[in-house]
């Protein structure tokens, strides 16, 4: 007779947050993060290895902590900016440091949540349905470049999701390695391992100020309602039995510590996002396992193979990328739809259209505004 033992739980849990599933998920993010990876490398010229590093220890830590799949993201306002611009290093670190600085403090004050949760959540549709609309945008450019190779990648995803056979991420990224190799793009000898040297960057109080006010203001609203309000609705969306739901106040502390450390060792400016929440989830990802996964294969990337992975996501076929932020998209979009009635959903349109054609902060007040004006017609 086999005896029950309290670590046989354990190993079962392990085995849940460990398995195929949760790799799969691991790389469901990639499709966003990569294109500003590679343009803070090339353009801005930023050390892949200390991105990496910062990337993996970061998503690691959460992990652990949240058991979530609420991986990290570039702050996109800053990175756009940054990129357009051609900002140096020390414009960037210095402006990553600076909103950290400005979260922490904000996660102290315990009073975001309160905010929060004053929000209606019919904004909240219309911002989720926008964010739906412009990774929608950003994967049809993406899989432009290939659309025979984006239909066969459409096609994977969605017979490996209907069958729950094999994630269809690490199918996708195997069969992106694949081509680069069978085009030569890529070649045995282009994993060779390597030493990274890391540099340490000190914020410079000017480039701070400029960053702040050229982006980071931009970026406060961006984090404001994409983080602190969609990620914290999509996550109770997606994980109702959670007994302990996130807070804007944990979510705000976390960014102020991750950019306040992640810059001196020439990490870019990090935030979290319901755009990566719903990239992982829709690949697989269920608890804080896709997170350690990532950051554990971000460090080796980082630590071993700094050298040649611009080379890597250069090449790497736009059109996989773009398929799986298309998948992302719809995932997004189709949450903005729960329990939503004719009336809310010309807001929740009108909203989301705003969010496509200016920016995430003018939908969000505006929508506000029209809320406040109509709030009795929309009951």
């Amino acid at each position: 007779m086999t005896r029950y033992s309290p670590s046989d739980d354990s190993l079962i849990k392990s085995k849940k947050k460990f398995n195929l599933r949760e790799l799969g998920g691991a790389f469901g993010d990639w499709g966003t993060l990569i294109p500003f990876i590679i343009g803070y490398i090339s353009i801005v010229g930023l050390n892949p290895a200390g991105i990496f590093i910062c990337l993996g220890l970061t998503n690691i830590i959460l992990g652990i902590k949240f058991n979530l799949p609420l991986p990290v993201q570039p702050q996109k306002t800053i990175g756009t900016i940054a990129l357009s611009q051609r900002w140096n290093q020390s414009l960037v670190i210095s402006t990553g440091f600076g909103t950290g600085i400005i979260w922490m403090i904000l996660g102290l004050t315990k009073q975001l949540d309160k905010i929060v949760k004053k929000v209606p959540i019919i904004i909240v549709r219309g911002i989720q349905l926008g964010l739906g609309l412009i990774l929608g945008w950003n994967a049809l450019v993406l899989v432009n470049e290939n659309l025979i190779l984006a239909l066969i990648s459409i096609a994977i995803i969605l017979i490996l999701a209907k069958y729950d056979i094999i994630p269809s991420a690490i199918v996708l990224v195997i069969l992106g390695i694949m081509i680069m190799i069978f085009t030569e793009k890529l070649s045995i000898n282009s994993f060779y391992f390597s030493v990274p040297q890391i540099s340490i960057h000190i914020p410079n109080l000017m480039d701070l100020l400029y960053g702040m006010i050229v982006a980071g203001i931009g970026q406060f609203f961006l984090t404001l309602t994409n983080v602190m309000i969609a990620t914290i609705i999509l996550a109770r969306d997606l994980f109702p039995e959670r007994s302990e739901p996130l807070n804007a106040n944990t979510l705000s502390f976390n960014m102020g510590i991750m950019n306040i450390f992640s810059p001196f060792l020439g990490g870019i400016p990090l935030c979290h996002g319901s755009g990566g929440l719903a990239a992982q989830y829709a690949f697989g990802a269920r608890t804080g396992g896709s997170m350690i996964l990532e950051g554990i294969i971000e460090i080796i990337l980082g630590v071993f193979f700094s050298n040649t992975l611009l080379q890597i996501f250069i090449e790497f076929p736009a059109s996989i990328f773009g398929s799986m932020l298309l998948f992302t998209a719809f995932l997004l979009a189709k949450v903005s739809f729960k329990n939503i009635n004719k009336k809310r959903f010309l807001l929740i349109f009108t909203i989301a259209i705003i969010c496509f054609f200016v920016s995430i902060s003018v939908g969000f007040v505006s929508g506000l505004v029209i809320y406040l004006i109509f709030k009795n017609k929309l009951k």
